[in-house]
């Protein structure tokens, strides 16, 4: 995968749990449950809008020694990340899946032993809504962008097709908005200290009232430091049998951050950020199908710009 596919997670992936912590030290259970999905935020977006966050509510989601739950897109896993403060999900949706108006299913899937999917239900659809002639949103947004732990600003928003009652969201949820009569290109919003608390970016519409009807959305980059260029220094497993399952693989190293992703043989796969030391990787049964004679894997990491850079790779066995 390109790295200009990646768009960095929003802020509330910055409060992550550390990679076994997920329970407050509670004892883990023998096996694994079957995660269920109640609720979708955003909900809906509208198509050709940029990647973005999406947050998904539900239960037995996990993130411990026993693995991490991952969300798929119409069947697909997503990078995602276990929220410990909203018990959420965080998950990273590409720009390339909401390119055309459709339905989409949302599912969650928690690893064995037990573990499984989760049912599908109407709280687990999500919408990409078909574009509005006439009404659009231009960049750059003014600002651009803003630094974490800034202090609350105004943001303003040209386009056209704007009416007094449309509202600017920020990651789906509506802001404080002003909207002129006179001038119906320009809309304002206030943002919170709390929206740029910390490093990510935030997806930007104009709305109509019932949050439905709204421009492509755009991202606002909240900035910090750049990126290191990370280090993988070890896999687990290591390896794996021909024709094997899908499975969860462990990489420990360095300069890890929450918008890095494993590359398998040069290939993006969906990744967990656990801490600055540690990501969980899904592979799926497919890179490890069988062959006629042993074969090796080669495992990196990439953080995305600004800074960033991919590690040296480690290798990964198929017997």
């Amino acid at each position: 995968m390109k790295r200009s596919r990646w768009v960095a997670f929003t802020s509330v992936v910055a409060s992550l749990v550390m990679f076994g912590s997920c329970g407050g030290g509670q004892k883990i259970p023998p096996f694994n449950a079957t995660p269920t999905v109640s609720g979708l935020f955003p909900s809906n977006i509208t198509a050709g809008s940029e990647g973005f966050i999406l947050s998904v509510a539900g239960t037995g989601f996990m993130s411990n020694s026993q693995g991490v739950t991952f969300v798929n897109w119409n069947g697909s896993p997503r990078s995602t990340s276990f929220d410990v403060t909203t018990g959420q999900l965080a998950v990273q949706i590409f720009a390339s899946d909401i390119t055309t108006a459709n339905s989409v299913t949302i599912t969650a899937t928690n690893p064995a032993p037990g573990g499984g999917t989760s049912p599908v239900s109407f709280a687990s659809k999500f919408t990409i809504e078909p574009p509005q002639a006439g009404l659009t949103i231009a960049s750059p947004l003014d600002p651009v962008s803003a630094k974490a732990g800034s202090a609350a600003f105004t943001l303003t928003i040209t386009g056209t097709g704007f009416a007094v009652n449309d509202i600017v969201t920020w990651n789906g949820s509506p802001r404080v908005t002003t909207i002129v009569p006179m001038t119906p290109t320009t809309a304002s919003a206030q943002i919170t200290r709390d929206d740029v608390a910390n490093v990510g970016s935030a997806s930007v519409a104009v709305a109509t009232p019932d949050l439905v009807t709204a421009t492509t959305s755009l991202n606002f980059p909240i900035t910090g430091s750049d990126n290191p260029v990370p280090t993988a220094s070890s896999l687990s497993p290591s390896s794996a049998a021909n024709g094997g399952g899908d499975f969860q693989m462990r990489v420990s190293g360095s300069g890890f951050v929450p918008t890095s992703f494993v590359v398998w043989n040069g290939d993006f796969r969906a990744t967990a950020y656990i801490s600055s030391s540690q990501l969980v990787a899904l592979i799926p049964a497919s890179d490890i199908a069988a062959t006629m004679s042993k074969t090796k894997a080669s495992v990196a990491v990439t953080n995305p710009a600004p800074g960033g850079g991919t590690s040296s790779p480690v290798t990964f066995t198929i017997d």
